[in-house]
């Protein structure tokens, strides 16, 4: 069931779906605005009860560089609500290192996905795991 099938009241067929949301953030500090509407879905989802992860992709890689660097960013209070409540699944290995930023991931405490070779998360899986996904960016 997609997501518009869940919001006009569509099959029950895969009615798992609709409890299991995954956040693919790919925008980065550049594009904040876009970004925060990320960061609430994804705390309005939890507030709600539904399972959801945040995964950091492309310039989403960016985030814990830049709020470590500047921890008064618009927006901080969200990102610290999201890694205190366990939302955030990791971020791409692949992208971390395309934008040299694996050290700031490790040191925020952000798993890395896969390493410099291999794209992260793997939709597919996603999907099999029941994930309904959100692209963000």
């Amino acid at each position: 069931m997609g997501l518009l099938d869940a919001v006009v009241g569509g099959s029950d067929a895969a009615a798992e779906t609709e409890d299991r949301y995954a956040i693919l953030l790919q925008a980065g500090p550049d594009d904040a605005p876009v970004a925060n509407n990320g960061f609430n879905y994804a705390l309005e989802f939890a507030d709600a009860g539904y399972e959801v992860q945040v995964f950091l992709d492309g310039q989403a890689t960016k985030w814990p560089s830049a709020f470590e660097e500047n921890p008064d960013l618009p927006f901080s209070h969200d990102w610290e609500r999201i890694e205190q409540r366990g939302l955030l699944a990791g971020a791409c290995g692949y992208c971390a290192n395309a934008f040299d930023v694996v050290d700031a991931c490790e040191r925020s405490g952000i798993d890395l996905l896969s390493d410099e070779a291999e794209h992260a998360p793997s939709v597919a899986d996603l999907a099999d795991d029941g994930y309904e996904m959100l692209p963000i960016g």
